[in-house]
């Protein structure tokens, strides 16, 4: 029997309880895909975490993904709560402030703050600029998938991705996102044949302020209380949308995981040049809250 230790923390909040759960393996040498997966489901968090030796020994640390329903090729609250169990450990170097990453989109820096001994937070870097998909569905069916009223959801809906994609839905403020509740089979079916099943509605409160929600019941996630490459993506989304003196490094502040009781807050900060992204990155807070060994 082998004994694999685990460390669960709470990412994009400094207060335990809040944010998203992330469970971290920190040594998964030795385990298989499968062993993997099933772990990933035993805890059935939005996404579970498997350090492996780095293929370039320039990086930290090669880092699969997993959600209960399969593994993905980037996430943004498992990358950010990752480094901060690792550097929170002592598994990284105590002067190491910036770290690579080995995932499946491709390298991925990660910033580490501290305030003496302890991290604060983290910040990476998206491998990928935001890419635009197809056209969006009509707003009508939108708004019947996301059992809103018709002109609830807003023109400018789209399919963003930075190596995981989502579907952009703007509503009618934070009240037509309180009441957002995924209709499974119209979600079926409009969806179906599109490139992403993922769906994040997001509320404007000012230009540099969003309060958004991320379904994604296709990867075992009925709802997501932080979603890290989704606020990735939505960078490419509101890119287009600011007016043109916004230009140059802007910081957003994202509220998610209001309406399921997990209130997270994410900073996505994007450089922008004539209305194109030319950097993303994605960073917050995180809080450890429990440790121990898995035995298989």
């Amino acid at each position: 029997m082998t004994r694999y230790r685990y460390v669960t923390c709470d990412v994009f909040t400094g207060s335990p309880f809040c944010g998203n759960p992330l469970a971290v393996l920190p040594d998964a040498r030795g385990l298989t895909e499968a062993q993997m997966q099933s772990i990933a489901r035993e805890f059935n968090y939005s996404e579970t975490t498997f350090v492996l030796p780095p293929d370039d020994p320039r990086h930290a640390a090669r880092v699969r993904i997993f959600t209960p329903g399969g593994e993905l090729p980037f996430a943004g609250h498992p990358t950010i709560g990752t480094a901060f169990v690792l550097a929170s450990t002592g598994a990284l170097p105590r002067e190491a402030a910036e770290i690579v990453f080995e995932e499946g989109v491709g390298p991925v820096p990660v910033a580490i703050f501290r305030d003496g001994d302890r991290v604060t937070h983290c910040r990476l870097t998206a491998a990928r600029l935001p890419e635009q998909g197809p056209p969006a569905p009509a707003a009508d069916a939108l708004a019947k998938m996301l059992s809103l009223a018709e002109g609830e959801v807003l023109a400018g809906a789209a399919c963003w991705s930075c190596g995981v994609p989502f579907l952009v839905v703007p509503v009618a403020g934070p009240g037509a996102l309180a009441r957002c509740a995924l209709e499974l089979p119209v979600w079926r079916e409009l969806l179906a044949a599109y490139p992403t099943q993922k769906v994040y509605p997001v509320a404007r409160i000012d230009d540099l302020h969003w309060r958004v929600r991320m379904f994604a019941p296709g990867l075992g996630v009925a709802e997501d209380p932080a979603t890290g490459s989704a606020a990735a993506s939505f960078a490419g989304w509101l890119a287009q949308r600011l007016p043109q003196p916004h230009d140059g490094t802007l910081a957003v502040r994202l509220e998610q995981g209001v309406e399921m009781g997990r209130p997270a807050e994410l900073h996505l900060e994007f450089d922008r040049r004539a209305g194109r992204v030319t950097a993303v990155r994605v960073g917050g807070a995180a809080v450890m809250v429990a440790e121990g060994t898995l035995s298989l």
